[in-house]
């Protein structure tokens, strides 16, 4: 079974976030270009093996927010086995305080 992947907003604000970081404080835009490759690609195997990833205790609209770690950056997301999506909600540093960002946010947003 293969699940399609989309992103809320504020998924795509931080790896916009995340990016921008990289070519303004380091000037490396090819580390950011590499980071987001990279990351596309890890979201991606999300297709074939979502349930593969622990949960952290949190829920969103009933379902179980999920973890998948990826080098120093955290995906957070949820899967609807009914509608076969996995819906990425944040991807964060796994120094932030994700506990604190997951649970305050009840609502996001998709285009």
């Amino acid at each position: 079974m293969k699940y399609k992947i989309q992103h809320t907003l504020e998924a795509e604000e931080d790896l916009f976030q995340l990016a921008y970081y990289m070519i303004k404080e380091f000037q490396n835009s090819g580390a950011a270009e590499y980071f987001l490759n990279c990351y596309y690609q890890k979201a991606e195997s999300l297709e074939t093996f979502p349930f593969g990833y622990r949960g952290v205790s949190f829920e969103y609209r009933g379902y179980e927010i999920r973890l998948k770690p990826y080098d120093t950056y955290n995906i957070f997301f949820v899967v609807d086995t009914e509608t076969q999506t996995v819906t990425i909600l944040r991807v964060l540093k796994d120094r932030q305080d994700w506990a604190a960002i997951l649970f305050e946010d009840d609502e996001y947003h998709f285009k």
